[in-house]
C-alpha cells in the first residue's frame, strides 16, 4: 500500500458531525427526487427538489450557526493536526540516527542506536499519538483540568488538588538513581521536541491552548496517578472504621474483609440481634465494583513457558496503554507502557517475560488528628476557564493532606505509601534490561516502588511471582527477603488474579482481595490439554465461566421449583456463564444485587446513622451473604420478610429481579445479558462536546463476560490490554488493545484495533507489515543528510 494513501487523513468520518450528516442526507435524499422530476416531467423541473433541499438545509443550518461554527472549528483542527509520513527529521540530543516504522496495527518500531536514543524516540512518537492524553493524565493528577476544561472539571479537581500529588512527584524526582533519572529526562526531551513542533494535537487546537513542556517529575506524576487508581481504598477503611464502631466485634469480623485465609466464615450470634425493619438497601450495598486488578498467568512446557496478562483498568478514548517496540544493539524489547511513563508494565525482551496485576496493598492509613493545631492549612487557588478562579481550603498534618470529611466526628489524614519517594524509584524498569529470572528478581529485590505482583519466565523455563514495592510489615515495611514470593513450582504454573497467592507472612499485605473466583477458573483451565501455546492463552483470555454467580441460581431454583415453574426453568437453563446472548444470566446478576441489599443492609442501618455516606462495597460481599443464606435461618431473615420463610423470601426476590429487568426496558421482554452489558469507548471531549461522540468515541456494543469472569469486560472497565508471549519468541507476542495506537480521529489507527479486541473469541494475529518508514537524525548533523527522502520506503 502506498504511503499517500496509508496517511491520508481519513476524511470520510468527518461525516460523523451532526451539520455534515444533516447535507449529506439532505442531498442524499433530494438527488433522486430530482432525478425522478426531470424524467416524469421535464429536466427543468429537477430544479424544484434540489433548490428546496438547497434552502431546507440552508435553514436548519442557520438555525444552529452556533453549532455550525463549533463543528467547523472542530474539523479544521483535525485536518490541520493529522501526522503525515515525514521520510527524515531533526531531533535535538540525539546520538545518531534513529529509524521509525510505523506498521499496519499503528505500532511505530523504533531502531536506535543507543538505550537512551531509542527512549528519546519513542518520547516523541508517544508525543505524536497521543500528545493530549499525556497532559491530560497530569493535569487530571495535579487537580488542573478546569484551567483547559472549564466548570465541568472542578469537582474532578477538588477530588485530586489536595492530595498533593504534583510535590510528591517533584520531591520523587529528586532522589531517582541515575538510570532512572537519564531515561525520564531522554523521555521528556523526546516529548518536547513534539511538543515545539507546529503539529499540535487536535484537542489542544480545538480547545485553544499551548501544551506546557514534559518534565521528569511529570512521568512520575503519571506513575503516581495509576498508583492511586490502583491502591487508594479510603471510602473502605472509612466503611471499616464505621463497622467496628456500630457493630459488636464478632459481627465487624464476619462482615469485614478475612485477614487470614483460614477465617471462620460461621455466622455469630449477635447478628440476630441488630436486624432492623424498614431499612432502604439502595446505596447502602453496592456489588461488583470494578476495582483496578489484572489476571497474569504462566505456564511451562517443552516448547517453552508462555506468559499472559489482562491488564483490567478504566477504558477511554484514548485506551490507557499504549504498545511499545523498541531495539538498539544487542537489545529488543516489546511489550505496553502507560501514555506519559516509558516502562513497559507487562513485556517481553526475547529473553524474559514479565506481567503484573494489583496487589491490592494495604498501603493507606487513616490517622486521626488529636490536635487541631498541628494542623497547616493553605489556600489552593484553582483556575477555571471561561469563569472565575475557585479557592480551596487544604490541610496538612506533618506533610500529609487531611481529609475535608470528619471520620467519626474527627478529622483524620491520609498516610499512602504513595508519598514516600522510594515508591517512585522507578527500578522496575530495568526488567527491559534483565536476561533470566535470577536477573529479574535481582532487579526487583533492588527496588521499592510501587507495590505490585510481578511474574517472570525466561527462556530456560523459570518462572517466578513476587509482591514488589514498599509493603506494609510489623514494623515499617517489609525488607526483600520478607517479600511474599513464590519460584519454580512444581505444578509449572503460576497464577495471579488479584486474589491472594502468595504466602501469607505474619501480616498479611493485601486488603480485600479478590475472592478468586478468575484466578480459580484459570488454574483449571491451564490443567487441561487444549490449554497449550499461543492460541490456548488467547482463549484462556475469553472465558467467560461465571462461578461466582452460580449459588445464587441454584438457591432460587430450588426456592422456585413448586411456586414458580416458568422462571424455575429459566434459570436452571442458565449454563454458568456470561455470554452476550444469556438470558438467565442478567436475571442471576440482579438476583445477587437484590439478595445483598434486602439481606445485608438491616444488620448495616446503624452504620448509616453514624455516617451518611457510609456504603458498604467490599469485594468479599459474597462470604458473608451466602454465609447467612446457607443456614436457613428463619431468626436471619429481614425482618419485613420473617413470615414468609426463605424459600418464598428467595422465590420473591427472584420475581422481582425478572420484573425489574423487564420494566427497564421498552419491550418488556427480559433482556439478554448483551444489552445490559453494552461496552464503548468515550473520548473526554464528547462529554464537552456530546454532539461529537459519533466522531470521538467508540461505539457501545454488546459484550460478554463480567466482574468475575476471567474476561473481564463491563460498562468503562475491562482489559485495557491483553498479551500473550513466550521469552524467547519475541516477535510472536500478540498484544491486543482496546480504539487504535493514535488518538487522531482520522488516522488510519483510531479506531482499527477495537474490532479485534471487542470480539467474543480471539481472532487470527494479522502478521504486521510496515506501512511508513522515517528517520530521526540529531539536530547538528542535518545539514549533512542531503536531500530529504521524504516517505521512503527502504526497509532497515
Amino acid at each position: 500500500m502506498a504511503r499517500r494513501v496509508v496517511h491520508r487523513p481519513r476524511i470520510s468520518r468527518l461525516l460523523r458531525l451532526p451539520s455534515v450528516a444533516l447535507l449529506v442526507l439532505t442531498a442524499a435524499a433530494a438527488v433522486p427526487l430530482a432525478v425522478a422530476a426531470a424524467v416524469v416531467y421535464r429536466p427543468i423541473a429537477a430544479a424544484v427538489p434540489l433548490v428546496a433541499a438547497a434552502v431546507g438545509a440552508t435553514a436548519a443550518l442557520l438555525c444552529r450557526r452556533a453549532r455550525v461554527a463549533v463543528e467547523l472549528r472542530m474539523a479544521r483542527a483535525m485536518v490541520g493536526s493529522h501526522a503525515r509520513c515525514t521520510g527524515r527529521e531533526s531531533m535535538p540530543g540525539l546520538e545518531s540516527e534513529v529509524r521509525l516504522r510505523v506498521g499496519s496495527d499503528g505500532v511505530t518500531a523504533i531502531e536506535a542506536g543507543s538505550w537512551l536514543d531509542a527512549v528519546r524516540a519513542l518520547g516523541h512518537v508517544m508525543s505524536r499519538d497521543r500528545g493530549f492524553q499525556l497532559d491530560l493524565m497530569r493535569r487530571t493528577a495535579s487537580g488542573r483540568l478546569s484551567e483547559v476544561f472549564g466548570r465541568g472539571t472542578l469537582a474532578v479537581d477538588r477530588r485530586y488538588r489536595p492530595l498533593d500529588l504534583a510535590a510528591a512527584a517533584d520531591r520523587a524526582a529528586a532522589c531517582l538513581d541515575a538510570p532512572e533519572r537519564e531515561l525520564l529526562e531522554a523521555f521528556a526531551a523526546g516529548v518536547n521536541v513534539q511538543l515545539a513542533s507546529r503539529a499540535r494535537s487536535f484537542e489542544s487546537r480545538f480547545l485553544s491552548y499551548t501544551v506546557p513542556p514534559w518534565s521528569v517529575a511529570d512521568s512520575l506524576l503519571v506513575a503516581l496517578y495509576l498508583f492511586h487508581g490502583l491502591s487508594w481504598n479510603e471510602e473502605a477503611k472509612r466503611a471499616e472504621a464505621v463497622i467496628r464502631r456500630a457493630l459488636p466485634a464478632p459481627v465487624a469480623e464476619f462482615l469485614l474483609p478475612e485477614w487470614l485465609p483460614e477465617g471462620d466464615a460461621g455466622v455469630p450470634e449477635e447478628l440476630r440481634r441488630l436486624r432492623e425493619a424498614g431499612v432502604p438497601e439502595d446505596g447502602l450495598v453496592s456489588v461488583d465494583q470494578a476495582v483496578a486488578g489484572s489476571n497474569c498467568w504462566i505456564r511451562g512446557g517443552p516448547e517453552g513457558p508462555l506468559l499472559a496478562c489482562d491488564l483490567h483498568l478504566p477504558l477511554a478514548m484514548p485506551n490507557v496503554l499504549y504498545e511499545v517496540d523498541l531495539t538498539w544493539p544487542g537489545h529488543r524489547v516489546r511489550g505496553l507502557a502507560a501514555p506519559g511513563l516509558p516502562v513497559v508494565l507487562t513485556g517481553t525482551n526475547g529473553h524474559l517475560a514479565w506481567g503484573v496485576t494489583n496487589l491490592g496493598a494495604d498501603v493507606l492509613d487513616l490517622v486521626p488528628v488529636r490536635d487541631p493545631d498541628d494542623v497547616v492549612t493553605r489556600v489552593e487557588r484553582i483556575r477555571v476557564r471561561g469563569g472565575p478562579t475557585q479557592t480551596l481550603e487544604v490541610g496538612t498534618l506533618a506533610g500529609l493532606p487531611v481529609s475535608p470529611r470528619p471520620l467519626l466526628g474527627e478529622r483524620v489524614a491520609l498516610r499512602w505509601t504513595g508519598y514516600d519517594p522510594r515508591s517512585l524509584d522507578l527500578r522496575f524498569q530495568r526488567l527491559a534490561h534483565a536476561r533470566s529470572v535470577d536477573d529479574g528478581v535481582r532487579v526487583l529485590d533492588e527496588a521499592q516502588g510501587i507495590a505490585l505482583n510481578v511474574l517472570l519466565t525466561d527462556t530456560s523455563g523459570h518462572m517466578a511471582h513476587l509482591a514488589t514495592g514498599l509493603l506494609p510489615g510489623a514494623a515499617g515495611h517489609l525488607a526483600p527477603p520478607e517479600r511474599p514470593r513464590r519460584l519454580d513450582p512444581p505444578s509449572g504454573v503460576l497464577v495471579s488474579a488479584n486474589d491472594r497467592a502468595l504466602p501469607v507472612p505474619a501480616r498479611p499485605v493485601e486488603y480485600d482481595p479478590d475472592p478468586g473466583h478468575r484466578a480459580r477458573r484459570v488454574r483449571d483451565l491451564l490443567t487441561e490439554d487444549t490449554a497449550g501455546g499461543v492460541e490456548g492463552m488467547r482463549r484462556i483470555q475469553h472465558d467467560v465461566a461465571a462461578e461466582a454467580y452460580v449459588p445464587y441460581r441454584d438457591l432460587a431454583v430450588a426456592a422456585l421449583t413448586g411456586r414458580d415453574e416458568p422462571l424455575a426453568a429459566l434459570l436452571a437453563s442458565w449454563d454458568g456463564t456470561a455470554r452476550a446472548r444469556s438470558t438467565a444470566f442478567a436475571a442471576v446478576v440482579r438476583l445477587r444485587e437484590i439478595l445483598a441489599g434486602k439481606v445485608l443492609a438491616p444488620y448495616l442501618a446503624g452504620c448509616r446513622e453514624l455516617d451518611p455516606r457510609f456504603r458498604y462495597a467490599f469485594r468479599s460481599i459474597d462470604r458473608p451473604l451466602l454465609a447467612i443464606l446457607a443456614t436457613e435461618d428463619p431468626a436471619l431473615l429481614p425482618p419485613d420478610e420473617q413470615a414468609l420463610g426463605w424459600p418464598e423470601f428467595l422465590a420473591r426476590c427472584a420475581r422481582q429481579a425478572v420484573q425489574e429487568l423487564r420494566a427497564a426496558h421498552p419491550r418488556r421482554a427480559l433482556p439478554r445479558w448483551g444489552r445490559i452489558n453494552t461496552v464503548g469507548l468515550h473520548h473526554p471531549l464528547s462529554g464537552l462536546a456530546p454532539w461529537s461522540g459519533p466522531l470521538l468515541n467508540a461505539k457501545p456494543r454488546p459484550q460478554p463476560g463480567a466482574i468475575h469472569c476471567v474476561r473481564t469486560c463491563v460498562p468503562g472497565f475491562g482489559a485495557a490490554g491483553r498479551a500473550v508471549m513466550s521469552p524467547g519468541a519475541i516477535d510472536t507476542a500478540v498484544f491486543e488493545t482496546p480504539g487504535g495506537q493514535s488518538a487522531h480521529p482520522l488516522s488510519a489507527h483510531f479506531v482499527d484495533r477495537h474490532r479485534a479486541w471487542a470480539a467474543p473469541a480471539p481472532e487470527p494475529v494479522r502478521r504486521r507489515t510496515g506501512l511508513c518508514f522515517s528517520v530521526l537524525e540529531p539536530a547538528d548533523r542535518s545539514a549533512v543528510a542531503g536531500k530529504e527522502t521524504r516517505g521512503t520506503r527502504r526497509p532497515f
